[in-house]
Parts: structure tokens; C-alpha cells; sequence
């Protein structure tokens, strides 16, 4: 029995002897490792820097090693923010793209939240096509600002393809706000009129909104009639986005279409009035500056201080009724004339 027992404590000690020795001996490797990765990084980094910020499109390491690879894998990553477009492909195709394939996925997959969305930006950074499955099953993330990053690198890798995907997921606008949605489209760089078409016929107000102003902003020739239906709709956001859309397109010479526009200068909304009066200085007519002079007693200030603004721009006649209203008996139409006058000099 007693040998038994001796023989056991000994198994015991030799087993943690083992252990012992087998952990001693890999951190003196992974130090050796890590004193050698440090020299590597130190002669990598500056010369991967000065490749960052120079003009000159020849990358200067050449990788070779296990352990020269990880280094500039590890410098990518960390300069990631700072690699310009054009040369983010220089620097993918000199690094082990295998490599780079597999630490972003690692990234991706992984249930740490920060670690997923550096892999998730990452994906997008690097136009990673075979990161397009598992980006569209992370659309449905509870998660708004992984949502919005998936987004964009769905967008960065696929441009448009998935955009009525990226689309049904924020429709409700509680998961994206609508300046992240708008800031996602500005990258799309291919038509996207029939998504957008196909927004402003849905019931999705929030989705409306974003169409029409993306519409306008884009110059697409449907947006002209949506502007036409949305000025008499009774949702003030709606009138305001197909004003802030008719804006972005100016005057277009079209009566008809500039009447509708006009006919808003009585609406009860002031965020309505004031869109307008932005509008109003792409429009040199008399009854423009009718309006606007009219907009300078306006009680909300918002209002008086953009139709002071457009007034300002509108040549003669506009510099001439802010002249006129120097002496006009509201205070408040006074004082925002004085105000624009004296900041022009012409007071």
C-alpha cells in the first residue's frame, strides 16, 4: 500500500515537473519572440509610416518570415485608420493575404462586441467579398452601432447590391438614425434610383424622408415628382425633405413645379418656412423677394434669419428690400436686416 502511495506522489511530481518545464521553456520562446518581434517592428515602422504619409507607391518591406509577416499583419491593423484607399491595395497585396483573410475572420466570429466590429470594419476596409454571408446575418444585430458598421462595409465590398437589405433593417429608424443612413448612401457610387423609388412608394415614413432627400441630392429624374406629391402631403418631415430635395436641385424653370413649391410660404410649420426660405435663393424673381421680405417678420428667427441670408444673395433687388427694411415697423425684420447689411458692409 505504502508503494502505492509513493508511487503516486511520484507520478503527481513528475507530471507538474513537466508542466513546469514545459511552460518554462515557452515563455522563454515566446520571450525570445517577442524581443525579436520588437526588433522587426523597429525597423518596420518607421519605414511603414513614412510609406503612409510619402507619394511614393512602392512598398518598402518585403515580408518574408513568420515572424516578419505578423509584424506588418499587427502594423496594418494598427495604422488601419491612417491607409489611404489607394494604397490600402499595395499593402494587402504585399502581406500575406491568407493571413490577413483569417485575422479578420478570427475578428469577425469572435463574441467579444469590440473585437467583432474592428473585424467587421476591417472586412469592409479590405473588400472582403467572402465576408459578405456573415455580414448580412449580422444586418439583424441588436447592437446599433455594430449595425451601422456592418452596413457600411456591406456597402464598401458590394456598393449597392445590398442596399435594400441594409434598407429593411433600419426602416423604423430605431436601430440607425437617418444622418447614419444618408452618411451610408453618400458611398454608394452606383444608381440607386429604384431603391429609393421603391422607398418613397412604401409606408415607411422614416424610409420616405431619406429617399427624398437622397433623391434630390442625386438630381435623379424622379425626384421631381416625388417633390410635386410630398409638398401637399400632412406630414411636415415629408414637405421638408422634398423642400430640402428641391434645394439641392435649384430652379429648374418649371412654373408649375416652382408654384407647388411656393404655395408653402403659408405653411403652419416654421421648419417648413425656413427650408423654404433657403430654397427661395435659387430663385431671382420678384415674387421671391416678395416672399422672403415677407419671411423677415416672421415670429420664428429661424425663419427671418435664412430669408435674410438668400435676400443677401440675390443681387440688386435682395440688398435693395433689406435696405427697405431698415425702416420697416417690426423690430425683428430690422434687426435681421441690419445684422446681414453690417456683415456685408453695407449698412
Amino acid at each position: 500500500m505504502t508503494d502505492m502511495i509513493w508511487l503516486f506522489l511520484i507520478s503527481l511530481l513528475l507530471i507538474n515537473l513537466s508542466i513546469f518545464v514545459f511552460v518554462l521553456i515557452k515563455k522563454i520562446v515566446m520571450n525570445r519572440m517577442n524581443v525579436k518581434k520588437k526588433e522587426i517592428r523597429k525597423d518596420y515602422e518607421d519605414k511603414f509610416v513614412l510609406f503612409l504619409t510619402s507619394e511614393d507607391n512602392q512598398v518598402p518591406l518585403k515580408p518574408n518570415t513568420f515572424l516578419e509577416k505578423k509584424v506588418f499583419q499587427e502594423l496594418i491593423l494598427d495604422y488601419n485608420a491612417y491607409i489611404s484607399e489607394a494604397k490600402q491595395s499595395l499593402i494587402i497585396n504585399q502581406a500575406d493575404q491568407e493571413a490577413t483573410v483569417a485575422k479578420v475572420e478570427l475578428y469577425l466570429n469572435s463574441k467579444n462586441i469590440w473585437k467583432k466590429k474592428t473585424g467587421t470594419y476591417l472586412a469592409g476596409e479590405y473588400r472582403l467579398d467572402s465576408m459578405s454571408r456573415v455580414l448580412l446575418q449580422q444586418l439583424e444585430t441588436t447592437d446599433h452601432d455594430l449595425l451601422f458598421v456592418t452596413s457600411k462595409s456591406l456597402i464598401k465590398i458590394a456598393d449597392h447590391y445590398y442596399l435594400k437589405e441594409i434598407l429593411k433593417e433600419v426602416s423604423d429608424g430605431k436601430r440607425m438614425g437617418k444622418n447614419q443612413v444618408l452618411s451610408l448612401l453618400e458611398l454608394v457610387e452606383g444608381n440607386i434610383e429604384e431603391s429609393l423609388d421603391d422607398c418613397m412608394r412604401s409606408n415607411d415614413l422614416f424610409l420616405q424622408v431619406i429617399a427624398m432627400e437622397e433623391l434630390g441630392k442625386r438630381h435623379y429624374q424622379a425626384s421631381i415628382l416625388w417633390i410635386r406629391k410630398m409638398i401637399s402631403e400632412p406630414q411636415k418631415e415629408l414637405r421638408i425633405a422634398a423642400i430640402k430635395a428641391a434645394n439641392r436641385i435649384g430652379n429648374i424653370g418649371d412654373d408649375l413645379y416652382l408654384k407647388g413649391i411656393l404655395s408653402l410660404k403659408e405653411d403652419t410649420e416654421w421648419e417648413v418656412r425656413a427650408f423654404l426660405a433657403k430654397f427661395l435663393k435659387k430663385v431671382n424673381s420678384d415674387l421671391s423677394v416678395s416672399i422672403l421680405k415677407d419671411f423677415m417678420s416672421d415670429s420664428n428667427w429661424q425663419v427671418r434669419h435664412n430669408a435674410a441670408e438668400s435676400l443677401i444673395v440675390l443681387g440688386i433687388k435682395g440688398k435693395g428690400a433689406l435696405t427697405d427694411l431698415l425702416d420697416a415697423a417690426d423690430p425683428f425684420a430690422r434687426d435681421a436686416a441690419s445684422a446681414v447689411l453690417q456683415r456685408e458692409g453695407l449698412d
